[in-house]
């Protein structure tokens, strides 16, 4: 099971921010709270509109990372990296277009897909925390504090290339859900 308050203790160390030891709880939080948040965009009754709200949640929960850690990144980059991490994670989730899929049948279809959407949703965002932080990790260990984020791209790529672990990562947080 992936620890979000050690990986994200691992960044502040690595970054030197260990000075508020609060912080790793902090940004564990923002993860968890944008993947609650991932939940409500699958009652979305709008096949589509849940899917894209879903990836504004990763969106913005980058960004309140960054601001965390005091990272300054365009919101056009963030957008690139959570739409490229969500795509990648949404193909162990194949559910969530069904549940999206479901919508366009009225009353039941509406309940049901929000329904199989909700824990798929929670599992991705969860997901693309982890291997967000894993990857800002990867290089502040290489860079120190001063990352230089156009390496960024690169880092989460080789993570989200570990097939078997976002897997593992995925069933795990389904289950948690």
């Amino acid at each position: 099971m992936i620890d979000l308050v050690n990986l994200a203790a691992n960044l502040c160390t690595a970054m030197d921010k260990e000075a508020d030891k609060a912080l790793p709880s902090e940004i564990a939080g923002v993860v968890k709270t944008h993947s609650k948040l991932a939940v409500g965009s699958a009652w979305i009754p709008i096949p589509g509109a849940d899917v894209a709200a879903g990836a504004t949640t990763i969106w913005t929960m980058y960004g309140r990372i960054n601001g965390k850690i005091g990272l300054a990144v365009k919101d056009n980059v963030l957008k690139t990296i959570a739409s490229g991490v969500a795509t990648n994670l949404a193909s162990y989730a194949a559910v969530s277009g069904v549940g999206s899929m479901l919508k366009f049948i009225p009353g039941i279809g509406t309940v049901g897909g929000a329904l199989i959407m909700s824990a798929t949703l929670y599992a991705v965002t969860m997901a693309s925390g982890a291997v967000y932080l894993k990857a800002l990790c990867a290089l502040a260990q290489k860079q120190g504090p001063n990352i230089d984020l156009s390496q960024l791209g690169s880092e989460m790529k080789k993570i989200l290339s570990d097939k078997t672990t976002l897997k593992a990562m995925i069933k795990d947080f389904k289950k948690d859900y």
